[in-house]
């Protein structure tokens, strides 16, 4: 009997061989999607890359250019300050060589003053050594006045009292004196050196010679002569035995 439900089922005919059993079609596989664009990828030509673009040219910032009006600003006061800046240096190199050469001729002026003054006093002062220190026991009153002739009035005012005591010694055994310098230099003077006033260190001898003697006798000495310039040229001030 059929099943009245199922489908009616055809009776085979003789010598007809069993229908045939139609062949599964194959399942598809799932393929994940990530492997599929893999594959889909590979399977494409490759697109022809686009031509490489050349890279852009980078200029250099050009530096900032100062406003006018903060350049002038900025320019002016150098020009006014360098300017006379550079005359102010010249004008202190000018008057530095000025003042050296005026000083040179200062101090080289004065010290040609001083040498000549040295030289004169010392001169003076010699030769006035001599004369105070020569004298012959009948020729006292010429003696005195050659004498106080190169003194300054103040010295020559204190000789003369020393003039009785010199003529009394001399008269009674007949004296006299013969005095030679054998060397003189002005003194050092310091920081109080003067073209005016001198001390001058004379070294002299006096040969003496007495009525008690045939020969005469000769001592060396030495004195501090103190010499001043006046009008009349330089005049003894001050004897003093050294």
């Amino acid at each position: 009997m059929s099943d009245p439900t199922g489908p009616a089922r055809r009776r085979r005919i003789a010598g007809e061989g069993k229908p045939a059993v139609p062949a599964a079609k194959p399942s598809a596989r799932k393929v994940p999607a990530r492997a599929a664009a893999v594959r889909k990828a590979a399977t494409q030509k490759p697109a022809a890359a686009p031509p490489a673009k050349a890279a852009p040219t980078v200029k250099a910032p050009r530096p900032p250019k100062a406003p006018k009006q903060a350049s002038e600003k900025t320019s002016n006061p150098d020009l006014r300050w360098t300017v006379p800046a550079a005359l102010v240096a010249v004008a202190a190199l000018v008057l530095g060589v000025v003042l050296t050469v005026q000083g040179y001729r200062h101090v080289h002026g004065a010290g040609e003053r001083l040498d000549d003054a040295r030289e004169q006093a010392t001169a003076a002062a010699a030769s006035a050594v001599e004369t105070v220190f020569t004298y012959k026991y009948t020729e006292l009153d010429k003696h005195l006045s050659a004498s106080t002739a190169i003194m300054t009035p103040s010295f020559a005012k204190t000789f003369k009292k020393y003039e009785p005591a010199l003529q009394e010694a001399a008269q009674q055994r007949n004296v006299q004196m013969q005095s030679v310098v054998g060397d003189a230099a002005a003194m050092p003077c310091g920081d109080e050196c003067s073209t005016t006033k001198m001390d001058v260190l004379v070294f002299y001898d006096q040969a003496r010679l007495t009525s008690e003697s045939k020969t005469p006798t000769v001592f060396s000495n030495r004195a501090s002569v103190s010499m001043v310039k006046t009008d009349d040229g330089w005049l003894v001030n001050d004897i003093r035995a050294r």
